[in-house]
């Protein structure tokens, strides 16, 4: 079928949604499918051919307000100047313009987080985004959400029709421990922590906090910047970090995999999420995982991680001293969680998830 992917930023995927799309396309491929993305001109590395995708960039405002709904108006025109037979929608908020977009056999949109959570979004901002969750219910044919409390939460607030499909993980090799010369670590003898974009809800300042309460010579690493990052809470949050702590940056490869590979303890304190990729990163390397106790990563975690209550360093301070001063039941649940993420996240089986929605998309239509 040839389908249409918009609502993402572009390609190659480096945060989030853009990573789930990049790392589902390979095997929709391979399943069949031709595939257009639409992307940001302002984003993509990429254009033409990708991965066996064409890749289309559009334009938009480089104001932060108006930069996604412009370029999905943008990518949506685009859209309707060729036959597809099926349009994907990934994320809610581009919903607001899912109107506007035709397909021979209809609309999927996927939900991968409710955006007007995330505290740095202002009174206008998040009362769109609310808005376009209901545009979001009710204008695509097909709904799916990739966090199971999620669409839970969808089907009780709006009666139904909202099915889960989950993330999933590429299975890696653990990285070579020389590359962690490069900020002076030795392996299982760091804590470990990779925000993606840093913002408040991310919970890094609890997980400050908790670090200065173990007065501990153990290192904590924290990944995470780039785009969309809350530049002046992260000029904060340095300032007040005590020493040991380590920002390295926004990092991809093999040395990014390596920080998860090699920590003694991945611990990932975040205080909203839909479904984490950074949480199954350190569940699949079977690296003991602490964990805020909040639904979306319960659905994940569960048995093979350590949770603690959201936002408490304290409790957090307890889990981190618990798993260091107990390796094998740490060890234990790391190799559980391994198995468990092979098992239940391949991207494999979920691209046929959605191809099995695609098919039934065209026969419901046929």
């Amino acid at each position: 079928m040839r389908i249409a992917i918009l609502g993402i930023k572009g390609l190659p995927g480096h945060h989030g949604v853009e990573v789930v799309v990049d790392s589902l396309l390979p095997h929709l491929v391979k399943l069949g499918h031709e595939i257009t993305v639409y992307g940001y001109r302002s984003y993509s590395e990429a254009e033409g051919e990708y991965q066996g995708t064409r890749i289309v960039t559009v334009n938009g405002s480089s104001i932060k307000a108006l930069e996604m709904i412009s370029h999905m108006w943008s990518a949506s025109l685009a859209s309707r100047k060729e036959d597809y037979d099926i349009v994907h929608i990934h994320s809610t908020d581009p919903c607001l313009l899912a109107g506007m977009v035709r397909a021979r056999y209809g609309v999927i949109a996927t939900s991968h987080g409710q955006a007007y959570v995330r505290k740095k979004w202002g009174f206008v901002a998040r009362n769109m985004s609310k808005l376009a969750e209901h545009f979001f219910i009710r204008i695509p044919d097909v709904k799916t959400s990739v966090s199971k409390p999620l669409a839970d939460y969808y089907n009780a607030r709006y009666h139904g029709g909202v099915l889960h499909i989950p993330n999933g993980i590429t299975m890696r090799v653990k990285p070579d421990a020389v590359l962690l010369d490069k900020w002076g670590l030795k392996p299982s003898d760091f804590l470990f922590c990779s925000a993606g974009r840093i913002e408040k809800t991310k919970g890094l300042s609890t997980l400050v906090e908790a670090y200065r309460r173990m007065d501990t010579d153990i290192p904590l690493v924290i990944a995470g910047g780039g785009v969309a990052t809350d530049e002046e809470y992260f000029k904060q949050l340095k300032a007040e970090s005590p020493e040991g702590v380590k920002f390295v940056g926004f990092l991809t490869g093999d040395e990014f995999f390596a920080l998860y590979a090699h920590a003694s303890v991945f611990v990932f304190p975040s205080e909203y999420e839909a479904m984490s990729m950074a949480l199954l990163e350190g569940l699949s390397f079977g690296t003991p995982t602490v964990f805020s106790d909040i639904p979306e990563n319960e659905a994940v975690a569960a048995g093979i991680g350590f949770p603690f209550r959201v936002s408490d360093p304290v409790d957090l301070e307890a889990k981190l001293r618990h798993v260091l001063l107990n390796p094998h039941e740490a060890g234990e649940k790391g190799a559980l969680a391994m198995e468990k993420v092979r098992a239940n996240h391949s991207w494999e089986a979920i691209a046929r998830q959605y191809d099995a929605i695609y098919k039934m998309m065209a026969e419901r239509s046929g």
